[in-house]
């Protein structure tokens, strides 16, 4: 066993990027930002490009739109699609399509006119009033049918055109699934499903907090209270699988549905669709769309607490954390997203409103700019990110609201992360401290962050008689070090661009703006 192991670090890799890959099958951590619901097919696509651009990105997320793909009944027409991947290929970018489908945040805007011309054939859920709502019924076979044949031509096409390059990485099927202004289909159809026995596959899933009775097979007597919201999940999970099902007959790709998240009211049709892929009704997710890769959380909560809430439910041994949509507004956005990166184990974060992130000069407006830093410390440090996925490696520094440091403790070695580095060097406004610290070896650590700086102090022997004497020797600390590099990673492997030493080292080890560094410390203290 080498000495790093046997210090106690422990490597638990249960939650490894398998989604995301590149076209030699490597795992690529994904840092994208989504378009505009209405850019593809117009000019704003390539401000959006630039977008990411500017942020060091590597994904977009743009829609498609069945309307589009079938502008009549029965007839296809996939030149917006083609023309998508082409330009961002031409970018030198990836590429995960947005099915706009029967589900768009619940709606069926990018429905054709033949779907809403026809609604006794294609037809609308019914509120608790018997009045339609503006949501597609689950329970129509008429509408899976129609949009399960689009779909295929959508994957029809992405193999066509894409199968030898690897653009497109993968496809969200619908958008933010479920039904807007009721908690369940009310109309006959859905009430004789609902009058059906629970499936077995669903019978030993519990709900919290339902107060079922489970005295027998009825979605009441197993669900209680939360009943409604299940039957209707149970139906858009098994809706979606069929359409997922299919085009993965056609082209093995990764394939996600998002969640419209819910606030403190937490009741669905309310707060939130009812129906999609929540917290409430992961399992029945899960049960349902086996052929659904991963459950992704929509999280636009900037407070911490709601933040975390959302990753931890997320980021499961069976689905892991990847958040097609957040914001990248102000400091929440960019503290959150090293959060979810380095703390919550994501495989890969996206911003919504990638053309609202430039101003009229084509550069990143003010309010983004913290985030876009946030999208460089992780794309900096981003390959280690990948290799100590799932392992405790990697530590968080977050400057929390108030503090001004933060202390990490590694078998070797007591760590202090101090912030406001900026203000030391002279520099005005200095933005939230964050980073993202790994460990690859005992005495080695590579550090990406803006407004961060470390230092090391070397823990006594649990030996030692007199551990003072050391934790008091200037020997002790960072000025011990080795190599102290700047530098940046290629394929996978360390470049160093420069070496600091003298005044560049004798204080904090510090990262700004995004770089990184890899620090070696002496393992000798000569003590």
């Amino acid at each position: 066993m080498s000495p790093f192991k046997s210090q106690g670090y422990v490597y638990h890799n249960n939650m490894e990027n398998k989604f995301f890959l590149n076209k030699h099958g490597d795992p690529i951590f994904v840092t994208g930002l989504q378009c505009h619901n209405s850019s593809t097919g117009s000019p704003l696509i390539e401000k959006a490009i630039r977008a990411v651009k500017k942020f060091g990105g590597n994904v977009l997320e743009a829609p498609v739109y069945w309307y589009w793909l079938e502008p009549q009944e029965g007839v296809y027409d996939v030149s917006h699609i083609r023309q998508l991947i082409q330009q961002v290929r031409d970018a030198d970018l990836k590429l995960v399509i947005l099915w706009f489908a029967t589900n768009k945040n619940g709606h069926p805007n990018y429905v054709p006119e033949y779907v809403k011309t026809n609604p006794k054939k294609y037809r609308l859920a019914v509120g608790a009033d018997g009045a339609p709502v503006p949501s597609m019924s689950p329970h129509c076979e008429a509408t899976l049918t129609a949009d399960k044949r689009a779909f295929v031509e959508l994957i029809k096409c992405i193999k066509e055109e894409d199968q030898d390059y690897g653009t497109v990485l993968a496809v969200q099927v619908e958008n933010e699934t479920g039904l807007g202004g009721t908690d369940r289909d009310y109309s006959n159809i859905a009430q004789r499903d609902y009058e059906k026995p629970v499936p077995e596959v669903l019978r030993d899933i519990e709900i919290k907090n339902s107060g079922a009775s489970k005295k027998d097979s009825s979605w009441r007597g197993q669900f209680g209270r939360y009943a409604h919201e299940v039957f209707t999940a149970w139906h858009h999970a098994v809706y979606t699988n069929c359409i997922a099902s299919a085009g993965k007959e056609i082209m093995d790709i990764t394939m996600f549905a998002n969640a419209m998240l819910g606030d403190s009211i937490d009741e669905a049709g309310l707060s939130y669709n009812s129906g999609g892929p929540v917290v409430r009704v992961l399992d029945i997710w899960k049960a349902g769309a086996p052929a659904i890769d991963l459950l992704c959380p929509d999280i636009y909560n900037p407070g911490r607490d709601e933040y975390e809430h959302f990753c931890r439910a997320y980021s499961r041994a069976d689905n892991p954390l990847f958040i097609p949509e957040s914001g990248f507004w102000g400091t929440s956005s960019a503290i959150n997203i090293i959060r979810a990166a380095a703390e919550h184990r994501a495989i890969g974060i996206c911003c919504f409103g990638a053309e609202s992130a430039l101003n009229d000069d084509g550069e990143i407006n003010d309010e983004s700019k913290e985030a876009a830093v946030s999208f460089k410390i992780v794309n900096s440090i981003a390959p280690l990110l990948i290799k100590y996925h799932g392992t405790e490696r990697i530590y968080p520094l977050i400057q929390e609201e108030f503090t001004v440091k933060k202390h990490i403790e590694t078998p070797g070695y007591h760590i202090t992360a101090n912030f406001d580095i900026k203000r030391m060097f002279g520099k005005g406004n200095p933005s939230r401290g964050r980073g993202i610290l790994v460990q690859t070896d005992e005495h080695e650590f590579y550090l990406s962050g803006d407004n961060v700086g470390l230092d090391f102090l070397r823990r006594p022997d649990p030996d030692n008689e007199i551990p003072y004497i050391q934790l008091k020797c200037r020997q002790a600390t960072q000025l011990n070090f080795l190599t102290v590099e700047e530098g940046h990673f290629e394929d996978g492997k360390w470049v160093a661009d420069f070496c600091r030493n003298g005044d560049q080292s004798n204080y904090e080890l510090y990262a700004n703006d995004g770089e990184i560094v890899r620090i070696r410390l002496n393992p000798h203290i000569g003590l």
